[in-house]
């Protein structure tokens, strides 16, 4: 009797160290699906095998089946039609978009390197708007530079006015991918405004600087000079950059004699 129980302890033990984990096999079906679409097998409006198919051929539960397809169903990327089947849907980026925010706020580690992926985002988009604005876009983009200059004194609305300024100029890059990327850490750039905004107000000499580099991105948009937008980006970034450590150092406790 002991041997048997002990057979079937070593068999269970085996069967929890070969068995995958719920997430695992979520990944697995994940897996298959982002495969088939990225290679054309699988396209909007196209419908799924049964979910008894599909089981037999991932080799997972029907159970687990059932539980991705929900999850990938909450993602927008599937549609599950009682009685009718389970549908690819045409992407809806505004959900994967907000996921991505989210995510990205849950982890405060990340922000200062939002803060540098927004400088490579934001430099390459200028370049994309010298050669992409259409008149439209200038005239936007003209507007949203007054609006900025309208609001220098404002923290909340000038930084607002600042976010849509830059927010302006990456719809002028004409640019899906790096407009959805700009909106998805929108509310982590939206943040990093008003910080900048609350280190320069009441500092006419600063505010005139942050003005003149606006209007020089906007300039260089409307010449058609990528090197130039690009340059005066860059220096934009710096000067905020600039006043932002100023700001840090200037509130930091002085140290005392012999120290």
């Amino acid at each position: 009797m002991e041997q048997s129980m002990e057979r079937r302890g070593r068999i269970t033990m085996e069967a929890s160290i070969v068995a995958p984990s719920e997430a695992q096999v979520f990944e697995e079906i994940f897996q298959f699906f982002k495969r088939q679409l990225a290679s054309g097998e699988l396209k909007p409006s196209d419908r799924l095998l049964s979910e008894r198919e599909l089981s037999q051929r991932l080799g997972v539960s029907r159970a687990s089946l059932r539980e991705a397809m929900r999850a990938m169903a909450l993602l927008g990327v599937i549609e599950i039609r009682p009685g009718q089947g389970t549908f690819v849907r045409s992407p809806d980026l505004r959900i994967l978009q907000d996921f991505f925010g989210v995510v990205l706020a849950m982890q405060p580690t990340v922000y200062d390197h939002v803060l540098e992926a927004r400088i490579a985002i934001e430099c390459h988009a200028v370049r994309l708007a010298c050669l992409r604005a259409e008149a439209e876009d200038v005239r936007r983009l003209q507007a949203a530079l007054q609006r900025v200059l309208d609001t220098v004194d404002d923290l909340e609305t000038g930084a607002e006015a600042d976010f849509k300024f830059h927010e302006t100029i990456l719809r002028a890059s004409h640019n899906e991918v790096l407009v959805f990327i700009h909106e998805a850490i929108g509310t982590l750039l939206r943040r990093s405004h008003v910080e900048r905004r609350a280190a320069v107000i009441g500092k006419a000499d600063y505010i005139a600087k942050l003005s003149q580099a606006h209007r020089g991105i906007v300039e260089a948009i409307v010449a058609r000079d990528p090197d130039r937008a690009e340059a005066e980006m860059r220096d934009h970034f710096l000067l905020a950059q600039e006043q932002a450590v100023r700001q840090v150092l200037g509130s930091a406790p002085m140290p005392t004699t012999g120290q």
